[in-house]
């Protein structure tokens, strides 16, 4: 189930290349382990993990069933688990304490039931249960160039003028309030619009052009690169997922 600022997959343990993406990633077995390689190679092993925005990672297949659920960095997503930090080398940190068998079986159930209501019972759960930082917002200046993402002319210059800064001033303050480079968060625009298109039209030169990429090829390789699959596996269906859009 996918929507704009929030998307979850409930289904078969799969195993993926390293890849990083845009969304921050929780990764939850229904028995057993995750299973991540860090950075210098090696594997470690995790009840529940958190994979930052942005953050390099390869996962291992899982045994039996796997929820993920996949926050927007910037809305949902938003300084979740700040307090947390990532090990050196490695991909993701535990959170097996929070995300308890208890907690893990609620999210369960309510991605069984596949009603309208998902959506709010997830992050219902998500910040009744976890706190996220103590009544912090983003600057007026980053949230407003965040609302207007549908902007047609969704570039650095125009954004920064809006805000009556220099470019430079504004990239520094995007990155300084969300944890995101303002670079990487319009390229995963630019994907999710193409992804958006991939859902009900399997012409993958069509979706490149559609998210505003120079060519098939490069589409090709920055979906490979986030999602750890190539786009034409996402459309032949030959990953264990199926994509259900949702409005916010």
């Amino acid at each position: 189930m996918i929507w704009d600022d929030f998307a979850t997959y409930r289904g078969d343990g799969f195993s993926t290349g390293r890849h990083s993406h845009f969304y921050i990633q929780i990764s939850l077995p229904d028995s057993g382990v995750v299973e991540l390689r860090t950075l210098n190679g090696e594997w470690k092993t995790y009840n529940a993990v958190f994979i930052p925005s942005g953050v390099s990672h390869e996962m291992r297949q899982v045994g039996g069933n796997l929820t993920l659920l996949y926050l927007d960095p910037l809305t949902t997503g938003y300084r979740l688990f700040h307090d947390r930090s990532l090990a050196a080398n490695h991909s993701s940190f535990e959170v097996g304490d929070l995300f308890t068998e208890i907690v893990k079986n609620r999210i369960k159930q309510i991605l069984n039931a596949s009603d309208t209501k998902v959506r709010t019972q997830l992050l219902d759960i998500i910040n009744k249960d976890f706190a996220k930082t103590a009544n912090r917002e983003i600057d007026a200046r980053i949230q407003k160039s965040i609302k207007n993402v549908e902007l047609e002319d969704f570039s650095l210059t125009r954004l920064a003028l809006d805000a009556s800064l220099s470019v430079e001033r504004f990239r520094h303050l995007f990155r300084k309030e969300t944890g995101v480079p303002f670079s990487a968060y319009r390229l995963w625009l630019k994907t999710k619009k193409a992804v958006d298109y991939l859902a009900n039209h399997p012409h993958l030169l069509d979706a490149a052009h559609e998210g505003g990429f120079a060519d098939q090829s490069h589409f090709t390789r920055i979906f490979r690169r986030s999602f750890g699959v190539g786009p034409s596996d996402f459309t032949k269906k030959k990953e264990p997922f199926s994509a259900i859009f949702f409005s916010k």
